[in-house]
């Protein structure tokens, strides 16, 4: 009888240990979230007082049209809808995707892979160029950069340039860098100021080759990494997928969705508004 009471004795206190430990995992998932989600939402746009002197953007959210699809119009800007696309979407009818509205497209050239950092053409960039354009879209590319160094950011900058020879572009050539959230990525431990240089580096090669250049980043990478006095010298391609951007500088395109829905392709794809000044 005694061995049976201390043996109900354990599993009550296994029981409780793992209940504890549970909890405690529960709550610093919680704690995590929040702290993440603070990072990306409760900038103080006013401070520090360098950053304050960025140019803003003067788009009223309030005229925002959100059906059939996000549309744009004041006294100063129109907008066009369009999309992004890469391998990931696979095949996709070109002519639907312009019949539900589409205007530009966006299509990856290639990327550098995060663990080994080779250099990849986008299985699917030749046909979609071909199609996009066949259809009459206005067309540009993207190159998903996980560069370490501006000697490997210049090397991506010659990679997209090779690869656009004989191709006509409508849109700015975009440099997206994006934080890979894995022990393994090459580049996880990239500072600000290597996130700032490697972009200017691409983007200056692309430039000194005759072609527009622009950026992409998100509201984290943007406050986070890099020096916006630097950057925003070029045209901006902001991410955030909410009701309206709460980026308070200026930028061209808003890409709103990640999981958009679109006629000619079976896979969710990236929706986005490019802002048109008036003349």
């Amino acid at each position: 009888m005694a061995k049976h009471k201390r043996k109900i004795r354990i599993d009550r206190l296994l029981i409780l240990f793992i209940i504890t430990v549970l909890s405690v995992t529960f709550l610093i998932i919680l704690l995590r979230t929040f702290v993440f989600k603070s990072l990306n939402y409760n900038y103080d746009f006013q401070r520090p007082e360098e950053i304050s002197t960025l140019p803003r953007h003067n788009y009223d959210f309030n005229k925002l049209i959100t059906s059939p699809h996000y549309q744009y119009e004041d006294e100063n800007y129109s907008s066009i809808y369009g999309i992004d696309v890469s391998a990931h979407q696979k095949d996709i009818d070109w002519q639907k995707v312009k019949d539900s509205g589409v205007e530009f497209a966006y299509i990856r050239l290639g990327y550098r892979g995060y663990t080994e950092g080779g250099l990849n053409l986008d299985e699917y960039f030749n046909t979609n160029y071909e199609q996009a354009k066949s259809v009459g879209l206005k067309v540009g590319v993207y190159f998903f950069s996980q560069a370490v160094d501006k000697k490997e950011a210049m090397e991506e900058a010659f990679f997209v340039l090779e690869h656009i020879q004989d191709k006509e572009l409508d849109l700015p050539i975009v440099y997206d860098l994006e934080d890979i959230s894995y022990d393994e990525s090459r580049m996880a431990h990239l500072d600000g100021q290597a996130w700032t240089d490697n972009a200017l580096a691409f983007l200056q090669k692309i430039e000194e080759n005759g072609h527009a250049g622009m950026l992409y980043s998100n509201l984290y990478w943007a406050m986070e990494y890099y020096d916006l006095h630097e950057v925003l010298h070029y045209p901006l391609w902001f991410a955030q997928y909410s009701d309206y951007p709460e980026f308070p500088y200026q930028f061209t395109i808003w890409q709103y969705s990640e999981n958009g829905t679109m006629p000619g392709i079976n896979e969710p794809v990236d929706l986005n508004i490019m802002f048109i000044p008036k003349e």
